[in-house]
């Protein structure tokens, strides 16, 4: 590791980085087997499973909130009902429910203004809000008849070979509310995963979908959901986002370079899809205590890694 990337490392208290480069590891520092919180990288994954249901024809984008028998307390609103697979998987549902505590926009770093219920119609507004994303944990169940642990264990860390996984150990339902929007009816599906294991999701999305000749996620899905589907209107490098993908379209100093995806988790949790340099980045933090919640990939970390 050269003296640029170790000074990086240490100045964003990265516990642990793993680059996999046309398919072998060409950086791996600290503990590459050790699972860890992934937090919101989940998303990225729970897409994944969608993008099998969505090829298989078991569910469609148009389908909405009220087709699925979506509701919550207070009771979603007419027009909330009319939010679409579609609206739930770019994050522009519209659904506002009162928060119980303050919001906090953890891609600013800032307390800030949850919106006003109704003050969107769904397809409208970007707003990251982790009732989407726990919804859609729901919805996959409902129509696929499984479990999403069952299914994460069975579609992708089985086939891909994840080495440290134990879904026992590194699952669980977390109901409640928290400051993005989450209610107790839908909880959040919480993951541990190892650096090296995350790596072989990335390299799944590097493949097109495909790990060992097989189709573990389907090629156009793949393409779709890592192209911009809505402009976000957050800082970069998060200004655009697919289907639970944040993309990268160019033109923003802090981003990776153009063609470029990425899963990413509250504190620094990332999982960078390069195809550009058929390289895939994981960053993981241990330590996220003091409000350090940098999300992103830090420009010094791209930067000596491109350069390798």
């Amino acid at each position: 590791m050269g003296h640029r990337l170790e000074d990086a490392v240490k100045a964003h208290r990265i516990t642990t980085l793993c680059v996999v480069r046309s398919g072998e590891t060409v950086v791996a520092v600290g503990p590459q087997d050790m699972p860890m919180p992934i937090s919101s990288i989940r998303k990225s994954m729970i897409s994944a499973l969608f993008g099998r249901l969505i090829a298989s024809g078991d569910v469609q984008l148009t389908m909405t909130l009220a087709d699925f028998g979506i509701d919550d307390c207070p009771c979603l609103t007419d027009q909330e009902r009319t939010a679409t697979l579609e609206h739930l998987l770019t994050a522009c549902s519209g659904v506002y429910l009162p928060l119980h505590s303050e919001f906090y926009d953890i891609f600013r770093n800032t307390p800030s203004d949850w919106p006003h219920r109704g003050s969107a119609a769904p397809g409208t507004k970007f707003h990251y809000s982790n009732w989407d994303f726990n919804v859609l944990g729901e919805i996959y169940q409902r129509v696929s008849g499984r479990a999403l642990f069952t299914a994460i264990d069975g579609i992708l860390a089985r086939p891909l070979g994840f080495r440290d996984w134990n879904p026992l150990e590194h699952t669980g339902l977390r109901y409640g509310y928290d400051p993005l929007g989450a209610t107790p009816r839908y909880p959040n599906y919480a993951i541990h995963l190892s650096a090296r294991d995350l790596a072989r999701f990335g390299q799944l999305y590097l493949n097109d979908g495909i790990w060992d000749g097989s189709e573990i996620v389907p090629s156009d899905w793949v393409r779709v959901s890592t192209q911009t589907r809505v402009e976000t209107g957050l800082p970069g490098p998060f200004r655009s986002y697919g289907y639970l993908w944040w993309t990268t379209d160019g033109g923003d100093a802090t981003a990776l370079p153009p063609g470029s995806s990425s899963a990413v988790g509250l504190g620094g949790q990332t999982v960078s899809v390069i195809p550009s340099h058929q390289m895939v980045i994981v960053a993981q933090r241990e330590d996220r205590a003091g409000g350090f919640t940098q999300m992103a990939l830090p420009t010094g970390i791209i930067d000596s890694v491109l350069q390798r």
